[in-house]
């Protein structure tokens, strides 16, 4: 008789692993536990079932023929598919890990790893989906702070005339900030929301992106125009906050967050 571990847990999940004494006895498992589990062995059919938007969470193997599993999630998530992804590697390194998240992955385990904690990290992402789907502000796909706007379905930022270029992990964290503009964010919900995890993540991580997210919006061409000043400051020893200052010249107007759900 299936557990109730399941109850807070997606029921459709795409696994997605090329060897069969790995993938059968993973996908009996979950299926005991309440789980529907539909399981291919190829990339490209992979990202194909993946975007038919079906499911719930993907299990997806690094190492996977006709496409690996990292250039799968970053088409998926340039697809702008905000499925949950647990990548699976077994890839000791830490640099295999990072450049796993950096492509889009919300979540790793490393083989091997025990079936306890593949259900326990399940649970941890839906919980976590689910909080973020629940919240009225984070359905919203059209969002703005000045002149900087995002649009989270077509995954596509610009600031001014400028369309931004940014890897995933800056772009989720763009969209955090935006969500919360004007307020600290701290750096534990930056590791939550942007990494999936508090504990995978190194402070040194965090300043990284948040320098690279910096730099990409200091270098844009506003072509001389007047346009709104965003900037990401620095809340020492708690977080970070997306502020907005007007024009040269204009007076000072006060910050508020702003989202729309159309343009």
């Amino acid at each position: 008789m299936p557990s109730t571990s399941a109850s807070l847990s997606p029921e459709q999940v795409l696994f997605i692993e090329d060897e069969a004494d790995v993938a059968g006895p993973i996908k009996r498992g979950l299926e005991e536990e309440g789980y529907r589990v539909s399981w291919t062995t190829e990339g490209e059919e992979g990202l194909a079932e993946a975007l038919s938007g079906s499911y719930d969470i993907l299990i997806v193997d690094w190492r996977l023929p006709g496409m690996d599993g990292r250039t799968l999630i970053e088409r998926l998530r340039r697809e702008g598919s905000p499925t949950p992804v647990l990548m699976l590697t077994a890839l000791q390194d830490v640099d295999h890990r990072v450049a796993g998240l950096d492509a889009g992955a919300d979540d790793y385990l490393t083989k091997p790893f025990s079936f306890e904690e593949l259900l326990a990290r399940l649970r941890a992402l839906t919980r976590r989906s689910s909080r973020d789907s629940s919240s009225p502000d984070t359905q919203k796909t059209h969002l703005k702070a000045g002149a900087l706007t995002m649009d989270t379905a077509r995954r596509a930022a610009r600031y001014g005339p400028s369309p931004l270029d940014l890897r995933p992990k800056a772009f989720r964290l763009l969209e955090l900030l935006l969500r919360q503009k004007g307020t600290v964010v701290t750096r534990t919900t930056i590791a939550e929301r942007v990494w999936g995890s508090p504990y995978d993540v190194t402070a040194n991580a965090i300043d990284v992106t948040v320098s690279s997210l910096r730099q990409v919006l200091q270098s844009v061409d506003l072509a001389g125009e007047s346009l709104t000043t965003v900037s990401i400051e620095t809340e020492r020893g708690v977080g970070y906050r997306l502020t907005v200052s007007p024009p040269p010249g204009d007076p000072p107007q006060e910050a508020s967050p702003t989202t729309s759900d159309s343009d």
